[in-house]
């Protein structure tokens, strides 16, 4: 393997795959070097612990998401292109960085405080910025539906991260982004009350 950023990318992959199938907790410093085909030890060169290999992948999945919202602003042509866009590529990334999406969810528990309340406050502002682009569609909104509309509509998106599926991945991906697309629009902001 080539220079120092090579094998930690690979350790960043290794950490990615065993947190993702084994769970942050039951995979050690070990079990990632010899993934890399390192010893556990030699893993501490790159990373001073297990903590901070996690942040480390965490702040891959951050990167991944917070490029979205730039990207559809970019691109769109009008309110619901935004919209539209902006659930195609949340989409497509929870697809192809299913090992990310789930870590993310699953394990950001796990870390100490100062990091956890960073990733908290990075996914505070990626909601708001979503529902900033749901209420341009939808007006009637206020913002704290708007909200509770985009959590729900993303955790229906990332929902592929611990699931397998037999379909291709754009068939997967037409799936989840047109029931994605569907809840934000259909949002109700003064639903009938359950008779």
């Amino acid at each position: 393997m080539g220079g120092g950023v090579s094998r930690r990318e690979a350790m960043l992959d290794a950490a990615a795959k065993l947190f993702s199938t084994r769970g942050y907790v039951d995979t050690g410093i070990d079990d990632i070097g010899e993934a890399v085909g390192v010893t556990g030890p030699a893993v501490y060169r790159h990373f001073e612990s297990k903590e901070a290999l996690l942040v480390a992948v965490l702040d891959r999945a951050v990167e991944h998401s917070t490029a979205i919202v730039p990207r559809v602003r970019a691109e769109a042509a009008s309110p619901d292109d935004a919209l539209t866009r902006l659930v195609d590529h949340t989409v497509a990334a929870c697809i192809a960085n299913r090992e990310l999406t789930a870590i993310y969810w699953q394990e950001s528990r796990n870390l100490p405080a100062e990091p956890r309340q960073r990733f908290e406050r990075v996914q505070r502002k990626l909601i708001d910025e979503y529902a900033t682009i749901v209420r341009a569609v939808r007006p009637a909104l206020s913002p704290s539906a708007a909200r509770m509309a985009v959590y729900a509509a993303s955790a229906l998106m990332r929902s592929v991260a611990n699931r397998e599926s037999s379909l291709s991945e754009p068939d997967l991906q037409r799936l989840l982004a047109s029931m994605a697309y569907a809840a934000l629009r259909a949002a109700d902001p003064n639903p009938d009350p359950i008779s």
